[in-house]
């Protein structure tokens, strides 16, 4: 931490280091880098106040009479540098760092031999690191007590101490404490293994219910399309079907007004033929009348002229017969008088016929 001073001159020191100068015994001057002037009869020491680091290993055997290799990192700094500089033998570089090292050594080797095994493992933090701390720290800068800070100690306070490693020095002692837990990993890794395989089960059971969801879904879907589909095509069936069903009644709405304006004329012709037909029956019945008048009139004429045979001649009998008989002959046929016709002839010949009965 120091350097060789020149016989006399100007001495410097950098931002890091404690100036010191000391002359007849007494420390005149004492500061934070800066330079002074040194005559051959003085004394000056630059101090260096920066962090070290210092590592130190110690074997021991635990409480359980295994050994052990315990290595370490502590971090110390000199704070008060005319304590330090009267303390230790700062002449050449290194030296009190040894001193150090032996005491961390020492109290680690204590430390350990009052350990179990495991707690050297796994308590390094409060085990180990904190004891050390608690042991040492005092020592080096104060009186003995971690709340001193007087200048009773070394002048160096410790920041930080450190345990990196513990090894156990029996490479049998060591694979017999690693077998529980290799056996404890091994069987956590087929733990994991299986809670791998199981969560890749259930997650590959997610993905297909997924996709069956999914599936269900598009069908789903699709089902309704379908559904839409045939409701649309129902619906233009329907309607078609309507149209075809209105166009039909049309249809026999239109035949039926046919139809009933056939049967009218047909009904009407009927009657025609039937009121023809009628009527022909009365010309025959009225024929048959005049047929059997004109018999009741030859048969009154021949009664007639029987009984007027000797009281008339021929010119009274012909008289007779225009003025009596044939007024009565034409008044029985008054009805048949459209279909019956007399002519002069007829009545010569029923004179004649009337001479024939008188003559008899």
């Amino acid at each position: 931490m120091t350097q060789r001073e020149p016989t006399w001159g100007r001495v410097s020191a950098a931002a890091h280091e404690h100036l010191v100068l000391i002359r007849n015994g007494e420390v005149l001057r004492a500061q934070q880098g800066g330079s002074v002037w040194k005559w051959p009869s003085d004394t000056v020491a630059r101090i260096d106040t920066s962090v070290h680091r210092l590592q130190f290993t110690a074997d021991q055997i635990t409480r359980e009479r295994v050994g052990v290799q315990v290595t370490g990192l502590a971090v110390f700094r000199i704070v008060a540098p005319l304590v330090a500089f009267r303390m230790l033998d700062l002449s050449e570089p290194g030296r009190h760092c040894t001193i150090l090292e032996q005491m961390f050594v020492g109290a680690t080797r204590r430390l350990v031999a009052t350990l179990p095994l495991d707690d050297c493992l796994t308590r390094r933090k409060d085990a180990l690191a904190a004891e050390l701390m608690a042991e040492v720290a005092p020592v080096v800068s104060g009186r003995g007590h971690a709340e001193d800070r007087t200048d009773a100690g070394w002048g160096v306070v410790i920041d930080t101490i450190e345990i990196q490693d513990v090894r156990v020095l029996s490479a049998e002692v060591f694979e017999r404490m690693q077998a529980p837990y290799r056996a404890e990993l091994a069987l956590s890794a087929v733990r994991a293994q299986a809670d791998v395989a199981a969560a890749e089960a259930r997650i590959k059971a997610e993905a297909e219910r997924e996709i069956e969801i999914r599936r269900a879904a598009m069908l789903a879907q699709e089902q309704a399309r379908i559904e839409q589909v045939r409701a649309r095509a129902r619906d233009e069936a329907e309607h078609v079907a309507s149209l075809e069903r209105m166009r039909l009644e049309s249809e026999i709405e239109r035949a039926t007004r046919v139809a009933t304006h056939k049967v009218l004329e047909q009904q009407a012709q009927l009657a025609m033929e039937r009121e023809k037909a009628e009527a022909s029956v009365e010309t025959a019945r009225l024929e048959a009348a005049a047929v059997r008048l004109r018999a009741e009139a030859d048969a009154d004429a021949t009664r007639l002229a029987r009984a007027a045979l000797d009281m008339v001649s021929e010119g009274r009998l012909q008289e007779l017969a225009l003025t009596q008989t044939a007024p009565e002959v034409a008044k029985a046929l008054r009805g048949a008088f459209g279909q019956i016709t007399v002519r002069p002839t007829d009545l010569t010949e029923l004179v004649g016929a009337v001479k024939a009965v008188v003559g008899r």
